[in-house]
């Protein structure tokens, strides 16, 4: 990103010996300073001049250099898609293919499946890659891979655009289908978010000159990625934001500070970490905050003490789901600064975003500066001024004026904080943030003979769950239907991205009918009744 690079310059002049990226694993830690970065990255777009609109997707933990990569690649004019480190194989086999990717980044100790386990793809060999991972760049310790042979086709479609030139980054969503769409945005649309929350968190986590450091190198006011650098959010708020304004970016594996897959997570690790590095922000979903406050609580937790317990943190963004009141009252009431925020992958991430200048409690806050949002009469959240260029290799030649459809409900009160009340369609939001179309994961379910129908929940939720109704035929020969159940969903795990697996079930004793108001007379689900109906029995 070159304005963030304009930024970093700055820096490493007026503070070059502050760091600017400090990495943990083990407890020990690797630092670079604005300066030392800089330099990096003035290398790096010397060597890398030559891959203007390459295709260059990186697989990688949050490290020192995915960010390093990825702002390098940036600047020389080069496309980025990030592969999120929890895609299944198939999805990333459809995100290599659907990107046209060129050239593929692996960490080391990460294996790429669809790489290393098929005759497309080499060692990339070139001066380029060569010189990447010399003296220059001591922290890119991973491999390059190419596609062996010759790509026929290097076009790629997007609103309004037929080259790569307008936009340098391909986020994939999660995907509330099985196969994830590339989200192509622009670097203005990018800065725009980042100019917005520098400006709204300048009063709250910007450096005093004249303040001690932490550290003789360290910043006051440490950022800690605790979500993957390949969701947008900590991407755009996380790295670019904390960069741009000349903080200390604290990264690591994320198992390390609590995140242990798409569904678990453990607080005493990220509190931890924030006690021991002195975090000043962090990045949270809702299901993170809630284990937060219920650890704390556990530790008989005052509002007192817990200032005491973690003086130096002074925002938590909390985002990418629905957030419960009580739980906002819970963190309130530990005096932890919870921050909502809502936004989405095709507006380049955050809308908009409660402050300490501008806060309401329910809210999702007021529109940043280059976001407008208005409110369709159907109640759908529409958003405009900062649009995606469109779906890649979709057709986006529909005429929208920028605007950009939501699927959420909600509502503006009169002094224009956006609230939002709930999904337009089916699709389920975890409570980390992953959207999931529970006809997707039912129609694999499906496949399997002792499941006659099922019906996939978990709406805010940290996994999903399933009513299923068993197979008749199969019952009626079988000597212990539960655990055949139990086997066939487990095959079906499998085949599914951790946060689309089924963690736990339940057997109705009747099928879903009409007689029993489960299904609509043409034969769908009624999820609202059959929530209503189980949710009891699930626990939910």
């Amino acid at each position: 990103m070159t304005p963030i690079y304009t930024a970093i310059c700055q820096h490493a002049r007026q503070t070059p010996k502050q760091v600017a990226i400090q990495t943990i694993a083990d407890h020990n830690t690797t630092s670079l300073t604005y300066d030392q970065l800089q330099r990096t990255l003035s290398a790096l777009h010397q060597t890398l001049e030559t891959w203007q609109g390459k295709r260059v997707a990186l697989y990688a933990h949050n490290d020192i250099d995915w960010i390093i990569l990825d702002l390098a690649l940036s600047t020389v004019g080069a496309v980025v898609v990030p592969i999120p480190l929890f895609f299944s194989a198939a999805q990333i086999a459809h995100l290599l293919q659907d990107a046209q990717i060129e050239m593929v980044y692996v960490a080391a100790g990460l294996q790429l499946p669809t790489i290393d386990n098929t005759d497309n793809w080499i060692i990339a060999d070139t001066p380029e890659t060569k010189a990447i991972k010399s003296e220059q760049a001591t922290h890119i310790t991973g491999r390059f891979y190419q596609l062996a042979g010759t790509i026929t086709d290097h076009t790629f479609t997007a609103q309004n655009s037929s080259t790569a030139s307008d936009f340098c980054k391909v986020t994939y969503t999660s995907g509330s289908t099985g196969m994830p769409k590339g989200v192509c945005l622009g670097q203005e649309t990018l800065m725009r978010i980042v100019e917005s929350l520098s400006g709204a968190l300048a009063d709250t986590l910007t450096d005093d000159a004249n303040a001690p450091k932490v550290s003789n190198a360290t910043s006051n006011f440490s950022h800690l990625s605790v979500l993957p650098f390949a969701t947008l959010l900590e991407n755009v708020a996380g790295i670019y934001v904390s960069l741009y304004m000349g903080r200390t970016l604290v990264t690591g594996r994320i198992d390390q500070f609590g995140l242990l897959s798409n569904q678990a997570f453990d607080a005493k690790r990220l509190m931890t970490t924030v006690q021991t590095y002195d975090i000043a922000s962090v990045i949270l979903l809702p299901q993170m905050l809630k284990a937060i406050c219920e650890h704390m609580a556990d530790k008989g937790a005052t509002k007192s003490s817990a200032n005491a317990a973690v003086p130096s943190l002074k925002f938590m963004a909390v985002g990418g789901g629905k957030v419960s009141p009580q739980l906002l009252q819970d963190a309130s009431a530990l005096s932890l600064p919870v921050y909502e925020g809502y936004g989405l992958s095709e507006c380049g991430s955050v809308v908009s975003l409660n402050t300490p200048k501008a806060k309401r409690e329910g809210s999702v806050g007021k529109p940043m500066p280059h976001a407008s949002v208005s409110i369709a009469d159907s109640g759908e959240v529409m958003v405009k001024g900062n649009a995606m260029q469109g779906y890649l290799n979709h057709d986006n030649s529909k005429d929208d004026n920028g605007i950009i459809a939501t699927g959420d409900i909600g509502h503006l009160d009169d002094d224009g904080y956006l609230y939002i009340t709930g999904r337009r369609k089916n699709v389920l939001i975890s409570s980390f943030g992953r959207n999931i179309s529970p006809e997707w994961v039912e129609a694999q379910l499906s496949t399997q003979p002792i499941i006659y129908q099922v019906a996939v929940l978990g709406d805010n939720e940290p996994h999903l769950s399933a009513v299923i109704v068993a197979n008749p035929n199969m019952v009626a020969t079988s000597n212990d239907p539960q655990s055949a159940i139990a086997q066939a969903i487990d095959v079906v795990n499998q085949t599914l991205p951790d946060y689309a697996r089924i963690q736990q079930w339940h057997l109705a004793e009747h099928p879903f009918s009409t007689d029993n108001e489960l299904l609509t007379d043409n034969g769908k689900l009624r999820r609202a009744h059959i929530f209503t109906a189980y949710q009891s029995a699930l626990g939910l």
